[in-house]
């Protein structure tokens, strides 16, 4: 394993991992980066988070995508070391969840709402004094 210090020196030094790659392994990187999520906290990708591991996933995704793997094999290698959380978006079928369930939840919720505000303010017939 390389230390951290030279893995975050190789992202600023001329001939670095991030001056070797041409435009579209720069853009490759940079989507990547915008994928993970930093495991220190959870709460930021790695291409916004300022944290070490941050620093050394950037250089190691830079590394990886200079060496010709593809973003498949990255992000596999990340799943495998961190889990599904390492995604900003879950992939498949999850995503699917995440994008339909919420909202269908909340028209769910405001129609029972709704029907809820419309009964209690439907007027109720008068009790007939005919029939105690």
């Amino acid at each position: 394993m390389i230390p951290r210090a030279i893995l975050a020196a190789l992202l600023v030094i001329p001939g670095g991992f991030a001056e070797q790659l041409n435009e579209a392994q720069q853009a490759r990187a940079k989507a990547l980066h915008r994928i993970l999520i930093a495991p220190c906290c959870w709460n930021e990708p790695i291409a916004t988070h300022g944290s070490q591991i941050s620093l050394d996933m950037r250089a190691e995704v830079n590394r990886l995508v200079a060496q010709g793997k593809s973003d498949r094999e990255i992000i596999d290698m990340y799943k495998d070391r961190y889990g599904m959380r390492i995604l900003i978006e879950p992939e498949g079928g999850r995503s699917l969840w995440m994008h339909v369930v919420p909202p269908v939840a909340v028209l769910l919720g405001l129609l029972w709402v709704v029907w809820v505000i419309r009964r209690l303010l439907k007027p109720r017939p008068a009790p007939d004094p005919a029939n105690p």
